[in-house]
């Protein structure tokens, strides 16, 4: 295998015709606060990249169910997953139900929760900070065509509402999540991860750490 990239939460190892993904203990966090939303790391927490993995296997598999394709092809161990090989696209596709995170910093706290039910893009890059981006911005760029920007949008959607329903089939209230995809074979695939690390969930309140999110599916 040949590593081909090293990420904050994994590290991706090229292998054939396939991808594997190294789960790491990494803890994200805004400002030294841990924060699903927050794109720097702040810490680790073991059997953290164990948790995230099942996360995954877990929500790509009910994604899978639902006519939803993604390029999750099996967990290897605690740690490690094979993913088909696709040609990424460098966005991430946020589903906001409601306000919260770096909305609110946005647009200010006084918003709070207020309902949206919105698709917002941002350009995945660390160095300019994943800027938000417009549609035409995305399509003149180059980055995706308009007929791929409204299928993102589409499968975005139908995402939002799988997770809605499963998670207040058990009294929980998902806030937001985010998606990257990629293209192989003429199709868009949902690719990357699921998890604790990629959306916020709530109960009673308060936003569910990871181990409380692995609960619910366990």
């Amino acid at each position: 295998m040949r590593l081909i990239y090293r990420g904050k939460t994994k590290d991706v190892y090229e292998d054939g015709e396939h991808l594997i993904f190294h789960f790491k203990d990494s803890i994200l966090g805004f400002k030294g606060k841990e924060d699903t939303g927050g794109n720097e790391v702040i810490g680790a927490r073991k059997g953290k990249g164990n948790t995230v993995l099942q996360q995954t296997a877990f929500f790509f598999s009910l994604l899978e169910e639902h006519g939803i394709k993604t390029h999750f092809v099996e967990r290897i161990d605690e740690r490690n997953a094979k993913f088909l090989k696709a040609e990424k696209i460098p966005l991430e596709v946020i589903y906001r139900f409601k306000a919260y995170g770096s909305f609110l910093r946005r647009y200010g706290e006084h918003r709070a929760l207020q309902e949206l039910n919105i698709v917002e893009f941002t350009l995945k890059d660390d160095a300019l900070g994943d800027p938000l981006i417009c549609d035409e911005a995305v399509e003149k760029l180059g980055i995706a065509s308009k007929g791929e920007i409204e299928e993102m949008k589409r499968i975005t959607r139908k995402v939002a509402q799988i997770l809605k329903e499963f998670f207040e089939s058990r009294g929980l209230e998902i806030i937001d999540f985010k998606l990257e995809f990629g293209r192989k074979n003429g199709e868009l695939l949902v690719i990357d991860e699921i998890s604790g690390d990629t959306m916020r969930v709530m109960k009673d309140g308060q936003v569910l750490k990871q181990e409380e999110i692995l609960e619910v599916i366990e």
